[in-house]
């Protein structure tokens, strides 16, 4: 009998050892994490700064950007970063607030997902721009101990309603 219980104790101490509290995700700290990916990438914008952008998002090669224009839909980040560069050359300033941000972690802390409106104002070639409410949503996921955007969604939302309903 005693052949049974030594090993059983032995199973409940290291359960009880690998439940401990060190061993438990730590989720503010995770949501601190997100929450400054998502502040790189606006300061990304603001700044032209294609190599922080770059950095917000994963390597896969299956992630989804959908992009405001008709033609902005990339599915990895390097084609998105070559466009992007390109809309950098030609802004002289890129201003952004961030209002109504919602962030929301998954229970196993691996992944996340987000919506914030952004106000963008854009000088390009001599033009000012002001694009209002610009309902941004995405989805990180944790890779390698780093936060990263798999999904990001930008669109403008019409005044009122298109359809009545």
């Amino acid at each position: 009998m005693k052949r049974f219980y030594i090993p059983l104790l032995v199973v409940t101490l290291l359960s009880f050892l690998a439940c401990s509290e060190n061993n438990q995700l730590d989720m503010e700290t995770e949501r601190d994490e997100v929450l400054k990916v998502l502040d790189n990438f606006n300061h990304a914008h603001e700044n032209r700064d294609l190599e922080l952008l770059l950095t917000c998002f994963s390597d896969k090669p299956d992630i989804i950007i959908l992009g405001t224009d008709e033609n902005e839909l990339w599915v990895d980040k390097n084609s998105m970063g070559e466009s992007q560069k390109r809309a950098y050359e030609t802004f002289s300033t890129v201003r952004l607030s961030v209002r109504d941000k919602m962030l929301k972690m998954c229970r196993t802390g691996a992944q996340a997902w987000f919506y914030m409106k952004v106000n963008w104002y854009v000088e390009s070639e001599g033009k000012q721009f002001t694009f209002s409410g610009i309902r941004t949503t995405g989805v990180l996921e944790k890779e390698n101990g780093l936060w990263q955007i798999v999904q990001l969604h930008t669109s403008m939302p019409v005044t009122g309603q298109a359809v009545k309903y």
